[in-house]
């Protein structure tokens, strides 16, 4: 047994030792050997010098292409021509740019004097709930015939465009001639418009969102968003807060994006400011409130933002009184404090829009005062048609009121602007 024991331990070790073996000589296998080729190392090709070019077209050409191009969808031309003249000297003759060049230069030489006086349109601050507006209470008739509805403005503005309206500065009425003395005057201008475009100047009157419309379906206050941007605080009937386009500023604002040819280099209107409850929602009128310096701080921010994209200010009077009929002495009480509490934060202006479209005596005691105090331009309301005086101290310009009283009572005064009838909300009602 014993002999048997050991013969069979001899067996199992010898096969262990082959299957050693046996790895060993699997693992020991010879490598198929490295090439020389293989042994050298993996180069990438050097890019041509046609390729450069092109990669540094990319980078350097292509966005001032797209900005200039940006710039001249409203008209803003020569800016769009200095930019392309920032290309790197290598494409200064690059085709397209260059043909840019050429295609803005034409565009900007063909621009035509327009030789027929110049319409102004304004509104209120937009009515955006009409249930709320026309409830039937004492102020519903006002509302119906002052004001303008959100879906009226929108398409006010539609057709304004499709019928080659084009928004710009009122300053464009005019222009200074200095003389050799430096008297400074100035001389009737003919606005430069694309040919085929109707220059047309917009304002909006107060903009105060007074305590009277609060929860009749107007928006609360104008705010920046986190954009930076323009924009309302509209708190609707259930109390729930919204922040968009809930007034003529930021509609207009967004409308001129998505269409920049609308706007004649930006120009958006005029926001005549009262100031007896403050200014675009902020009560700064109440000086011994705890939050007016925060209010200040916003008006300002607001304010400059709006210059900024187009925006204008100008004096609707502090307290919204009769030009034509307050006292001298009154009207310089009230212009002053317009000039502390609201030019203070706008910025000063040299635009005067009569309360109620009301205009004083040309020349007169309270002209003179008014002209003393910086304003040049002055705008009373006469729907029927446009009216543009320039003299060598002041201009004259009329307001045509795009509201219910006019839409419905008097469509002929304004049918060179639009037809009403594709205008006009089907949720007013009828005129008292």
């Amino acid at each position: 047994m014993k002999k048997k024991y050991l013969k069979e331990k001899i067996l199992l070790t010898i096969f262990v030792l082959m299957l050693s073996l046996s790895a060993c000589q699997n693992t020991t296998q010879e490598v198929e050997p490295i090439t020389e080729e293989q042994q050298q190392p993996t180069t990438t090709l050097e890019p041509t010098k046609e390729e450069l070019s092109r990669i540094r077209r990319e980078e350097d050409v292509v966005p001032l292409l797209d900005k200039a191009k940006q710039l001249a969808l409203g008209y803003y031309y020569e800016e769009a021509i200095a930019i392309l003249r920032e290309v790197p000297k290598e494409f200064s003759q690059d085709k397209e740019v260059t043909e840019a060049i050429e295609n803005y230069t034409q565009a900007m030489d063909s621009f035509v004097p327009y030789e027929q006086p110049v319409r102004h349109i304004f509104f209120h601050s937009l009515i955006v709930d009409t249930s709320r507006a026309f409830d039937g209470d004492y102020m519903s008739n006002g509302y119906n015939y002052w004001m303008t509805t959100v879906d009226e403005f929108y398409a006010i503005l539609e057709e304004l465009y499709a019928n080659q309206y084009l928004l710009i500065d009122i300053h464009e009425l005019c222009k200074e001639v200095t003389d050799e003395n430096g008297k400074v005057t100035l001389v009737a201008a003919q606005p430069l418009v694309p040919e085929g475009k109707i220059p047309l100047v917009l304002s909006v009157d107060d903009v105060s969102y007074y305590d009277y419309m609060e929860h009749d379906g107007f928006a609360k206050k104008l705010l920046l968003d986190e954009n930076g941007d323009v924009k309302n605080l509209y708190i609707d009937k259930d109390g729930i807060e919204h922040i968009g386009d809930y007034d003529v500023m930021p509609i207009l604002d967004t409308f001129v994006k998505e269409h920049p040819d609308f706007s004649l280099r930006g120009a958006k209107g005029i926001i005549a400011a009262t100031g007896y409850e403050g200014t675009l929602g902020y009560r700064v009128n109440q000086l011994e409130s705890d939050t007016i310096e925060t209010d200040r701080e916003a008006v300002k921010s607001i304010a400059a933002r709006l210059k900024e994209t187009g925006w204008l200010f100008a004096s609707h009077g502090y307290g919204h009184r009769h030009t034509a009929t307050i006292s001298y002495n009154s009207l310089v009480s009230d212009t002053r404090q317009w000039k502390d509490e609201i030019a203070s934060l706008v910025g000063d202006t040299d635009i005067y829009i009569y309360p109620y479209g009301e205009e004083i005596a040309y020349p007169s005691q309270k002209l003179t005062y008014l002209q003393s105090e910086g304003f040049r331009y002055f705008c009373g309301v006469w729907a029927s048609q446009a009216f543009v005086v320039v003299k060598d101290d002041y201009v004259r310009q009329t307001r045509c009121n795009l509201d219910g009283f006019t839409m419905i009572s008097k469509p002929e005064a304004v049918e060179d602007l639009l037809d009403v009838k594709h205008i006009v909300d089907a949720s007013r009602p009828a005129l008292e």
